[in-house]
C-alpha cells in the first residue's frame, strides 16, 4: 500500500512566492564539507571534533510546578491509502503498524489530514484524492480512526471539510459520533465523543494544483459562522479552532492574503475555543543553494522562530478579540529543510530534524496557556510519518518517544547557562544574535516521602563538539542518576532505514560537591531521570 511524498502542495506557493528574497546570510560558526555517497554522489557531513563546550544547569527541586501538559505527544492520521497504512484492504488494523503506533502512545489523533479534508465527505464509502484525484475506498473511515484512538489511549481531533462540504454534513458527524455515538467493533464499548473540532486547513494558503479548494478570507469567514452555528446545535460542548496565521515569518510573506486573520476575525461572530497554527515547518530553505550547514544552523534555531511567532499571534488577537482568552494550538509541524531543491528534502527522515522536533517540543511543552499539538504524521506517508511505512521507527518516533517518557508529573524552571552562537536567517527562521547550545526541560513528579524524582530533556545542538555540563539541585542530592542518549554519527543520512538515532543507557555518576555531571555527543538528545533526596 505504498504511495508517493505527501505533497505539501500548498507551502510550495511560499517557496515560489519567496524566491525573489534575498538570502538571509550565514551562520559565524562551524560548517561542514562533502563526502563521496552511493552512486558517487556528494552528501554533507560534520566533522565532530574539538574541545566539548561547556554548560552548567540550575534546578530548585522544590520550586512551585505547573502540570505537564501531553497533549503536546499528538500526530495526524489520513484517510487515503488505509490511513497510510494502518489498515489493510480487509478493513482490519494493520498489526505489526498498529503494535508500533500503542508502543509511539500518541495523545491526540488529526483526521481526516491536511489538505485531505478540503475533499472529505465522511458519509461517503469513497472519496478523492486531492492530489492525484483517484478514487479510493475510504478504510479509515471515522469508525476505525476512533476506534485507533481507542487502541492507543488518544483523543480525537476532527478537522471538518469547510470547502466542498457543508454546515449540515458537518453537523451530522457531531450528531453520529457525540450525540448517537458510535460502538467499537474492537471492545463492544461505546467509541469517546470527539471533543475536539478544526474548521478547514490551512485557509490562507493557496492550492496551486486544485483552484477549487481555495477560498477567499471573507467567504471562509462566513462559512465559518454557519458551521459553528449547525455543530454546536448538536453538542454546545465541543471544543473548535479556527486556522489562522500571522502575515509574515523572517520579513517572508507566509499567506498569499495578507491580513488574513484581521479580515477573518473582523466577520467572525461566532464563538470559537482555540487557534490552530501551521508555523513550525522548519527551516523550510526555500532557495536553490543553501548549503547544509545553513539549513542545519536554521533547524536547530527554528523553534525560536516558532515561539516568536506565538508571541506575534498573542499580540494580534488580544488586539482583536481582548476579551477572550484563546489558546494556541499546532495541528501539523514537522522538521522540513527544502521543498522541490534537492537532497536536502530528503532530510525529513533524516537525524537532522531531529534537533528541531527535541527543541519545538520543548517550546511547546512550556508555552503557556497552550492546547495541544499534533506532529505531521503518524505513518508511512512518505518521509512524513513517524512509524515508517517497514513498521520500524524513524528519529521523529524516537524524539516523541523519548519526549512522552520526559512529560510526567509537573514542569519546573531551569537556569541554563550555555555557550551561544549566533544563526542568521535561513529559510523562515529569524536571526539569532545568541542562541544556546544547550536546551532543557525539566520535569518533577510527585513526591514518595523524602525523595523526588527529576527527569532532564537535554539537547546539544552542536553538530561538531560535545557539551560537558553539571546539574545542580539546591539543598538536594542525587542518589541515582541514569541517562537514555538519542545520537547519531551522520545527521544528514538520508537512508531512511531503521536506527537512524542509537539509543543508549548509561548510569551518571554524582560529584562531591553534590552536582551530577554528564557528557552528550555531537548532536544529540537525552533524558537523564535522577532520583534526589533532601540533605
Amino acid at each position: 500500500m505504498g504511495h508517493p511524498a505527501h505533497q505539501l502542495t500548498r507551502r510550495a506557493w511560499l517557496a515560489g512566492s519567496t524566491l525573489a528574497v534575498g538570502a538571509g546570510g550565514l551562520l559565524l560558526q562551524s560548517s561542514c564539507r562533502a563526502e563521496p555517497g552511493p552512486g558517487g554522489s556528494e552528501r554533507a557531513t560534520f566533522t565532530a571534533g574539538g574541545e566539548p563546550h561547556a554548560f552548567n544547569v540550575t534546578i530548585d527541586a522544590r520550586a512551585a510546578g505547573t502540570p505537564v501538559n501531553r497533549r503536546v505527544l499528538g500526530s495526524n492520521v489520513g484517510w487515503v491509502y488505509g490511513g497510510d497504512n494502518m489498515v489493510k484492504d480487509d478493513g482490519a488494523f494493520a498489526p505489526e503498524m498498529l503494535a508500533m503506533a500503542r508502543r509511539l502512545g500518541p495523545t491526540v489523533l488529526r483526521y481526516p489530514g491536511g489538505t485531505f479534508s478540503d475533499l472529505f465527505h465522511w458519509e461517503a464509502p469513497v472519496n478523492e484524492h486531492v492530489f492525484s484525484r483517484e478514487r479510493q475506498r475510504m478504510l479509515m473511515d471515522t469508525q476505525r480512526f476512533l476506534e485507533l484512538c481507542e487502541a492507543v489511549d488518544a483523543q480525537a481531533l476532527i478537522t471538518v471539510n469547510i470547502v466542498t462540504g457543508t454546515p449540515e454534513e458537518a453537523a451530522r458527524w457531531v450528531s453520529a459520533t457525540n450525540v448517537a455515538r458510535m460502538t467499537s467493533r474492537v471492545t463492544g464499548r461505546k467509541l469517546p465523543r470527539v471533543v475536539y473540532w478544526e474548521l478547514g486547513n490551512e485557509p490562507y494558503l493557496k492550492e496551486e494544483s486544485r483552484n477549487d479548494v481555495n477560498l477567499p478570507p471573507p467567504e471562509f469567514a462566513r462559512r465559518v459562522n454557519a458551521f459553528i452555528r449547525a455543530m454546536r446545535a448538536f453538542d454546545p460542548d465541543i471544543v473548535i479552532g479556527l486556522p489562522l496565521t500571522t502575515d509574515q515569518r523572517a520579513g517572508l510573506p507566509v499567506t498569499p492574503y495578507p491580513g488574513f486573520t484581521r479580515t477573518v476575525l473582523g466577520i467572525v461572530t461566532e464563538r470559537f475555543d482555540y487557534v490552530c497554527l501551521h508555523n513550525a515547518y522548519m527551516p523550510f530553505g526555500y532557495k536553490r543553494g543553501m548549503s547544509p550547514a545553513e539549513l542545519y544552523w536554521g533547524a536547530a534555531a527554528g523553534a525560536l522562530t516558532v515561539k516568536r511567532d506565538f508571541g506575534i499571534m498573542r499580540q494580534l488577537l488580544g488586539e482583536l478579540r481582548p476579551k477572550q482568552k484563546l489558546p494556541l494550538a499546532v495541528t501539523e509541524y514537522s522538521a522540513l529543510f527544502s521543498l522541490g531543491r534537492g537532497p536536502s528534502d530528503k532530510w525529513t527522515s533524516a537525524p537532522a530534524g531531529a534537533i528541531f522536533l527535541a527543541d519545538v517540543l520543548r517550546v511547546f511543552a512550556e508555552t503557556p496557556d497552550f492546547l495541544l499539538a499534533n506532529y505531521w504524521s503518524l505513518s508511512a506517508n512518505g518521509l512524513f510519518g513517524a512509524i515508517h511505512a517497514g513498521a520500524f521507527p524513524r528519529p521523529a518516533f524516537q524524539v516523541l518517544q523519548l519526549m512522552r517518557e520526559a512529560l510526567q508529573g509537573q514542569r519546573i524552571p531551569a537556569v541554563v547557562q550555555a555557550e551561544t552562537v549566533r544563526v542568521a536567517s535561513i529559510g523562515q527562521v529569524e536571526a539569532v544574535d545568541a542562541m544556546p547550545l544547550v536546551e532543557v526541560l525539566a520535569t518533577r513528579s510527585d513526591a514518595s516521602g523524602s525523595r523526588t524524582a527529576l527527569r532532564l530533556l537535554v539537547i546539544n545542538k552542536d553538530p561538531r563538539r560535545a557539551a560537558q555540563g553539571q546539574f545542580a539541585f539546591g539543598n538536594v542530592r542525587a542518589v541515582q542518576a541514569r541517562m537514555s542518549l538519542l545520537s547519531t554519527t551522520d545527521v544528514f543520512d538520508a537512508g531512511d532505514k531503521p536506527d537512524m538515532l542509537a539509543r543508549s543507557e548509561s548510569v551518571l555518576e554524582g560529584s562531591a560537591n553534590q552536582k551530577l555531571g554528564a557528557r552528550l555527543p555531537p548532536h544529540s538528545v537525552a533524558l537523564i531521570t535522577v532520583d534526589l533526596r533532601s540533605s
